[in-house]
């Protein structure tokens, strides 16, 4: 069954921020790609949704890939399952069913939650968050890649309690390296994918 196919414009992110070196990545990867395997691609990838107040579609998952798309000018992406519609909502009790589902992270870059209103309208608005990427590297490594919403930013925010943004951006093998040590720590038990 062929899927439906959405301007990247008409999708509403559920997060402030991202890992732009993983944007980067995808953007090389997609760009070489045959115009046959991009397609196989975007839809083994399709983006999973909700529908919101107004019917607007909101992705819970695929945002590196929308942003990726984005700033190659490819201005549609692949609509994947839709996870609930709750259009009968108003704005502020939809954003909580959101977030107790798993389906939102209202938490900037520093690690400060912020109000709803602060996710941005457009994908091509989110931010970058370095811990974010150095969790990414690590995910499989240094902790079990599991199938946990928001798993990079959750062991993001666990390791920017360690580390400067700085040390990421200047020595990021060095981060890493620290960071591998650190997921071993008790203190981590509690983050999804723990290995100990």
């Amino acid at each position: 069954m062929a899927r439906i196919k959405i301007p990247i414009a008409d999708l509403r992110p559920t997060q402030l921020t991202l890992g732009m070196s993983e944007v980067t990545m995808r953007a090389a990867k997609i760009v070489n790609l045959s115009p046959d395997k991009r397609e196989a691609y975007l839809d083994r990838k399709a983006l999973p949704h909700v529908i919101g107040p107004g019917k607007q579609i909101f992705m819970v998952d695929h945002h590196h890939l929308a942003r990726a798309l984005w700033s190659l000018d490819i201005h549609e992406a692949v609509l994947g399952d839709q996870l609930a519609d709750w259009s009968d909502l108003e704005t502020k009790p939809f954003w909580r069913t959101m977030e107790s589902n798993g389906y939102c992270w209202p938490i900037d870059a520093d690690g400060n939650r912020r109000p709803y209103a602060a996710i941005p309208l457009h994908v091509g608005d989110l931010t970058d968050n370095v811990w974010r990427s150095l969790a990414r590297k690590l995910r499989g490594k240094a902790f079990e890649n599991l199938d946990t919403p928001f798993q990079e930013f959750i062991w993001g925010d666990y390791f920017r309690t360690f580390m400067s943004r700085r040390l990421i951006e200047f020595q990021f093998e060095l981060a890493a390296d620290l960071a591998t040590k650190l997921a071993r720590l008790g203190e981590a038990q509690d983050l999804p994918g723990f290995r100990g």
